[in-house]
């Protein structure tokens, strides 16, 4: 590579990685207006239900004093001049008091819904935002570790050698970040641990210098749960390395179908085996890219994955029962479908086979074929079709 390819390529990620930053700034301040709204909400509810007691008993008083008004206007004969002032007050008071109690009801209940819209709209940008660092992260991985290697590349034979690369290079990183997160949060996890346990002796000795103990270890635990935060988004299902591909689907199903209501099924056909790590790891995230989008997109009440493993080839079938979509807009003009041109992509890096079939109302099936590398195999791609 041309060293000015190179200064390029070193610019490009200087601002990739401000803008990871940035992005990571966002979501924490998000996160912190969160628990701030997430907070007053919570008192809000409190005092409204205080409120709404207060209204019940208002309208019941206002009740008993109307009624008592009627009697005295029905038999006015039986009561005095300053009896009948003394009911119209009375009912007055009770009339005024309840609509300013219906009235602070109102208000706080509409700004109970603004704190609600505004707690949905923080929760949304986090959400976009850890979607956004995932992005980068995977963009920086392919600069770093897959982009100087496909500059070299120019054989189309060599393109699954060029997508394994890449696929390291990303769990590299990842590897990177657990051992981070063993070096740093948890090693602060253990430092509060200890320093939790010389409070708890303060408190018996000299309870004053408990708290500005326990205000230090708040700021330890906020700035550890940043760290984590940030470390977070770079994690690998460690079930991969441990157990393989099957059993890190069935487990990231079980968690879709907690978080989504979304009933998943996951079928097997052939004969069960471990591929080339990173081969597994392409395979996870594609089906995971496949199942967001389903939760994003398809409102189906069930979901199928089905993995099929034969001598060359690898195929995961992706089926829901939900919306559908026009395919071939999809492609031509993607609007909210980047997820299905990025799985495309990655499925062709490894000389693979894409497909999508789908009708409006109907649901979806997307199946994905990549030709097998197995644990004792290292010899260069099949060319044959795809099946």
């Amino acid at each position: 590579m041309s060293d000015l390819l190179q200064k390029i390529l070193e610019k490009t990620l200087a601002a990739i990685q401000s803008g990871k930053e940035e992005i990571f700034f966002i979501a924490e301040t998000s996160r912190t207006e969160t628990q701030r709204l997430t907070s007053e909400l919570s008192q809000l509810k409190a005092e409204i239900a205080k409120v709404i007691s207060q209204v019940d008993f208002l309208g019941k008083v206002e009740r008993r004093v109307r009624q008592k008004l009627m009697e005295v206007n029905k038999d006015y004969q039986k009561y005095s001049e300053k009896e009948m002032i003394a009911a119209y007050a009375e009912a007055k008071d009770a009339q005024v008091n309840l609509q300013l109690a219906q009235g602070k009801e109102t208000q706080m209940r509409k700004r109970r819904d603004d704190l609600e819209r505004s707690l949905h709209q923080m929760q949304t940008t986090i959400e976009r935002a850890e979607s956004l660092m995932t992005q980068v992260s995977t963009a920086v991985n392919l600069l770093q570790g897959g982009v100087p290697k496909a500059l070299q590349t120019q054989n189309y034979d060599q393109r699954q050698e060029m997508g394994l690369l890449v696929i390291r290079a990303q769990e590299e990183e990842r590897r990177r970040v657990a051992r981070e997160i063993h070096d740093g949060p948890a090693q602060t996890l253990a430092n509060i641990i200890l320093r939790l346990e010389i409070a708890e002796k303060l408190f018996e000795v000299d309870s004053s210098q408990v708290k500005a103990e326990l205000d230090d270890l708040k700021n330890l635990v906020r700035s550890n749960l940043k760290d984590i935060r940030r470390i977070i988004f770079d994690l690998r299902p460690m079930v991969l390395d441990d157990l393989g591909i099957v059993p890190a689907i069935a487990k990231y199903l079980d968690n879709f179908q907690r978080n989504y209501g979304i009933n998943c099924e996951l079928q097997i056909e052939g004969r069960e085996k471990r591929l080339l790590p990173a081969m597994e790891v392409a395979l996870f995230r594609l089906i995971q890219e496949g199942m967001t989008n389903i939760a994003k997109h398809s409102h189906s009440a069930k979901v199928s994955i089905t993995l099929v493993y034969q001598e060359d080839w690898t195929i995961a079938r992706i089926r829901d029962y939900g919306l559908g979509f026009e395919v071939n807009s999809a492609f031509t003009a993607p609007g909210e479908h980047f997820g299905l041109i990025g799985m495309r992509e990655r499925v062709e890096m490894f000389s693979g086979c894409f497909s999508v079939q789908s009708t409006v109302g109907k649901g979806t099936i997307i199946e994905l074929s990549i030709p097998s590398r197995h644990e004792e195999e290292r010899q260069h791609d099949s060319d044959r079709d795809c099946r």
